[in-house]
């Protein structure tokens, strides 16, 4: 494991998600353990597709993750070289430029689609001697290639199905095979590990590796990343590009943590929760499964929810703060939002929902009756006592000392005479007008003596009708 040097590649095509992420994340742990080197290659030499803001966006959830690389290098800063290459290849008969059109390409493959064979270009432009078009790969190999994974054990190709398969559309523009194994040559990369799709890519790189005299790193080929339905993960499962797993109230943490799961899992049992040290030193390319990992929103949801749990209250108050919309800071004094903060923590799974909560213990919506009277489980005339000797009992606490804990102590004596459920049902209903919310206690301590009364005198009202 002398000079481990791994690479993230991902092309500025388009949004960075969380495939790429986990394998970004898969190589960052090996290289941690093996006190390697973790690089960030940007694939943009599709010139008409890579766009700069796709690159940010990468660069932006690396950082996010906290998946800080060693290296950089960008493939459009390194045409020289792919050209170079590319010229070198051609003079030593081991590339040619294809002369066959795109329409008579797409009928081959027809033809072979048709009878059933397997799609690949013997070319019979060989050894014409043109100087333009396609430069493919002069394959005359017969061997079995043997490609040796760390996870899927040795697979054997075929390489005269392989065909005379393409390098570059020019000697300017060389497209992915052939970039990425000389990239992965000229910077030593000692393991590849990326998704298993990439696995038909694999033979035509280590021939064309070979042809170059290129060391031939070592293969990993990860799980795919599967929806519920074990149908590959896709937008239509809910998958989201991954900064918007941060802009709905994930904490990186929690998604280091769910990710390194898709498709691997610790040695010893040393549960679910793991910090990153714990996957550092756990973790190992061996442990990576073969069959697919399913993608739980459930399974993250939870993870979260105990991630928010871990945060220190100082923590937990500075990262909840930037998903709360200045419309509700402005309608909570300052000590009353800490309070409604501090009592959604345990309560939700995603911060990007504490403004939706927020919200609802906020504003006041109109009664419904049947929500009062617990729908039917204590009488109208009850709840209406209720609320009266409630409205007496609470208006004696003087403002400053009013709090959740004062009023459960003043409210005890009722609470033993008519019950627990008999009291705190109207209570919280004339609060919160809903069904389901925080409990009473907290509801009034948030919301504080006058605006307490105030909704206890309306909730009396819509009972008195």
């Amino acid at each position: 494991m002398n000079n481990v040097r791994v690479r993230i590649a991902p092309s500025p095509t388009g949004r960075f998600h969380i495939g790429t992420a986990r394998t970004a994340l898969f190589n960052w742990l090996f290289a941690k353990k093996e006190k390697g080197v973790f690089i960030l290659r940007i694939e943009d030499t599709d010139r008409e597709r890579s766009k700069k803001e796709y690159e940010d966006d990468i660069r932006a959830g690396l950082t996010w993750l906290g998946l800080g690389h060693d290296e950089l290098y960008r493939q459009s800063e390194r045409t020289d070289m792919y050209e170079r290459a590319l010229k070198k290849m051609l003079e030593d008969k081991k590339a040619f430029f294809c002369g066959h059109t795109i329409e008579e390409l797409k009928a081959e493959g027809e033809s072979q689609r048709v009878a059933k064979e397997p799609p690949r270009h013997v070319c019979s432009h060989r050894d014409d001697k043109r100087e333009e078009g396609i430069i493919r790969f002069k394959n005359d190999s017969t061997k079995r290639i043997a490609v040796r994974d760390i996870i899927r054990g040795d697979i054997l190709y075929d390489s005269a199905l392989l065909g005379d398969f393409s390098l570059a559309k020019s000697v300017y523009e060389p497209l992915y095979n052939f970039a990425a194994v000389l990239d992965d040559g000229e910077l030593k990369i000692s393991h590849v590990i990326r998704g298993e799709d990439h696995l038909p890519n694999t033979p035509k790189q280590i021939l064309i590796g070979e042809s170059l005299d290129l060391p031939i790193p070592q293969w990993a080929h990860l799980p795919l990343l599967l929806g519920a339905d074990r149908s590959k993960l896709s937008k239509r499962h809910g998958a989201l590009a991954l900064l918007e797993y941060r802009d709905i109230g994930y904490l990186p943490d929690a998604m280091i943590n769910f990710i390194a799961f898709l498709g691997w899992h610790p040695k010893d049992e040393v549960g679910e929760v793991l910090d990153r040290d714990t996957l550092i030193r756990e973790f190992s390319l061996e442990r990576i499964q073969k069959g697919g990992a399913i993608v739980s929103t459930e399974k993250l949801d939870w993870l979260n929810k105990e991630y928010i749990k871990k945060l220190s209250v100082e923590e937990y108050r500075n990262i909840a703060d930037g998903y709360v919309s200045r419309k509700i800071k402005s309608e909570y004094a300052p000590m009353a939002l800490e309070k409604a903060l501090d009592a959604m923590r345990p309560r939700v799974s995603r911060l990007g929902e504490l403004d939706t909560e927020l919200k609802e213990i906020i504003e006041r919506i109109p009664y419904d009756k049947t929500v009062l009277i617990w729908r039917g489980k204590i009488t109208q005339a009850d709840a209406r006592d209720v609320l009266d000797e409630l409205i007496n009992i609470l208006s004696n606490i003087q403002s400053s000392e009013f709090s959740a804990i004062s009023v459960e102590k003043s409210i005890e004596p009722i609470i033993q005479k008519r019950g627990k459920g008999s009291v705190l049902w109207p209570l919280r209903a004339a609060l919160s007008g809903r069904e389901a919310s925080l409990g009473p206690y907290e509801l009034t301590d948030i919301l504080g003596k006058e605006e307490t009364l105030e909704r206890l005198r309306g909730a009396l009202r819509v009972l008195t009708v």
